[in-house]
C-alpha cells in the first residue's frame, strides 16, 4: 500500500538486533555518522603518577615540609639539626639497601652508553659479589665507580668497588690461590656509627686485604648555592666530604654552648637584663645562691622574702634574659616565684617562696626594635645590657645598695633581707 521510500540508514542499523547489541546511544551515533556528524575519538589521559625520579626536589634530600620546618625562625635549633641528620642518614641507608639493583644497573648503563667497559673479571665480581685471590693481585689499588647521586645539598653519595692486597703486611703470609675458593665482597657504608672515612684503608688500616664495595660521601664544591637556612649552609659548607659528620659537629658545638649558658643561670637571674617589673627584679637580684658541684654558682630553690606584699612578685612569669645564638635563634630565660604554703604559716627552717627557672628557644628580637645586636657564642661580654643599667632599676644612682633593702635587718638562713615596698618609686 505504501510506496517504497529509500532510507539513509544502513541496513545493519535498521534491524532490532542492532539496537539490542549497541543500545540506543550506539544507534544514535550510527545515525550521526551517516549524516556526517562523526565524533572525534576520545583522547587518552594526559597525566602520570607522581614519581620522585621524574620530578626531583628543588633541594636534594630535602622535601618542602622539612625545609619549611628548619627554615622557620625560632624553635629548638638542636631538634632541627637532629631532624636534618636523621633525614640525610635515612636517604643514605635507603641507597645502601638498593646496592644489588644499583650494581646491576651500573653495568647495564655502561654497556648502553657506549662507555669503555670494565674488564671481564671486574664485571663478574660486580655482578656475582664474590672474588678469587688472583683477582686481588691483578687489580690491587684500583677503584671502579658504580653509582653516584646528590642526596644532600652539594654532597654526592658514591658507590665503588675497591681492591686491596694488604700491602707489606700480607707479603710474607702464604695465601692459598685456589680458583675454586671464592670470597664474598663485603660492603662498607658511610652511614655506620663510625661514619665511613675517605677510603677503606683510612678507616680500617693499611693491612686490610680483599675487594669491598665502599659507600663514600663527596663534597661538590661547584654545586649550588641552595636556598637553605644560614646555619645549614654554613655547616654543609665546612671543610670535609661527610655532611653527617659536619652536622654532628655543629650539634655538639650547640650543645656545649647551651650547657655553658645554662650554667650561668644564677648570674643572669641576678642581672635581670630583660625584667621590667622593679619588684620582681629586686627580689631576684637578692635571691640566695650556693656553690654547685662544679664550683660555680647556683640558685637555692626556696628563700624568704619579707617586708614586701607577695602579690607584687608571686605567680608572675617574667622574661629575665635573652641571648642570641644566630640570626634566627635565641635562648630566653624565664623565672617564676610561687608560694609553697598557702594556708598555714611557714616555719623558720622552711622558706615559703620557691623559684622556678626555664630556658626556651625563640626567634630573636629584631635589632631595630631593641637597639641591640645579636652576639655569637663566645664573644667577650654581653651585648644585651642596656647602657646605664648595669645596676638594678630600683637602685639609687651613686649608691651600692637598694632602697628596698632594710639596713640592719636580721640575716635569715638562705633568705633575703626584708624589703620595704613603700620606699620603691615605680
Amino acid at each position: 500500500f505504501f510506496p517504497s521510500v529509500p532510507t539513509p540508514f544502513p541496513e545493519n542499523a535498521r534491524g532490532p538486533m542492532a539496537i539490542d547489541t549497541k543500545g540506543i546511544w550506539g544507534w544514535v551515533q550510527d545515525m550521526g555518522k551517516t549524516c556526517g556528524f562523526a565524533q572525534p575519538p576520545p583522547q587518552p589521559s594526559m597525566w602520570v603518577r607522581a614519581n620522585p625520579e621524574l620530578f626531583p626536589q628543588e633541594i636534594p634530600g630535602m622535601g618542602d615540609e622539612l625545609l619549611e620546618k628548619v627554615s622557620a625562625a625560632g624553635g629548638s635549633l638542636e631538634e632541627k639539626i637532629q631532624c636534618v641528620i636523621d633525614t640525610f642518614r635515612y636517604s643514605a641507608r635507603h641507597l645502601e639497601s638498593l646496592q644489588q639493583v644499583l650494581r646491576r644497573r651500573a653495568l647495564e648503563r655502561r654497556n648502553k652508553s657506549g662507555a669503555e667497559p670494565f674488564p671481564q673479571e671486574v664485571e663478574e665480581v660486580i655482578a656475582e659479589g664474590t672474588y678469587a685471590e688472583s683477582f686481588l693481585e691483578a687489580f690491587d689499588g684500583q677503584s671502579f665507580p658504580l653509582f653516584s647521586e646528590e642526596i644532600v645539598p652539594s654532597h654526592e653519595y658514591r658507590l665503588a668497588l675497591e681492591v686491596h692486597t694488604g700491602g707489606a703486611y700480607w707479603s710474607s703470609i702464604p695465601v692459598q690461590d685456589g680458583g675454586a675458593v671464592r670470597h664474598k665482597v663485603e660492603t662498607v657504608g658511610a652511614s655506620s656509627p663510625a661514619e665511613g672515612s675517605a677510603s677503606i684503608v683510612g678507616q680500617y688500616g693499611a693491612g686490610q686485604r680483599g675487594a669491598v664495595f665502599v659507600w663514600r660521601w663527596h663534597h661538590l664544591l661547584d654545586q649550588g648555592p641552595y636556598n637553605v637556612p644560614e646555619w645549614l649552609a654554613k655547616a654543609l659548607g665546612a671543610e670535609g666530604n661527610d655532611p653527617l659528620r659536619k652536622l654532628q659537629g655543629e650539634l655538639e658545638t650547640l650543645r656545649r654552648w647551651e650547657q655553658q649558658v645554662r650554667q650561668e643561670t644564677a648570674q643572669h637571674i641576678k642581672a635581670g637584663t630583660e625584667i621590667k617589673d622593679p619588684y620582681v627584679k629586686e627580689v631576684l637580684r637578692l635571691w640566695p645562691s650556693e656553690s654547685d658541684p662544679q664550683g660555680g654558682e647556683q640558685l637555692k630553690k626556696c628563700a624568704w622574702v619579707e617586708g614586701l606584699d607577695p602579690r607584687l612578685f608571686v605567680g608572675r612569669t617574667v622574661l629575665v634574659h635573652r641571648i642570641h645564638f644566630d640570626a634566627s635563634h635565641a635562648l630566653t630565660l624565664y623565672a617564676n616565684i610561687t608560694k609553697r604554703h598557702q594556708d598555714e604559716p611557714a616555719q623558720e627552717s622552711n622558706p615559703p617562696y620557691r623559684l622556678t627557672t626555664s630556658w626556651h628557644w625563640v626567634a630573636p628580637t629584631p635589632p631595630a626594635a631593641t637597639g641591640r645586636h645579636p652576639s655569637r657564642p663566645g664573644t667577650a661580654g654581653s651585648e644585651l645590657t642596656r647602657p646605664g643599667t648595669s645596676h638594678s632599676q630600683v637602685t639609687q644612682p651613686g649608691s651600692g645598695y637598694s632602697e628596698l633593702a632594710k639596713p640592719g635587718s636580721r640575716d635569715y638562713s638562705g633568705g633575703i633581707a626584708p624589703l620595704q615596698p613603700r620606699n620603691c618609686n615605680r
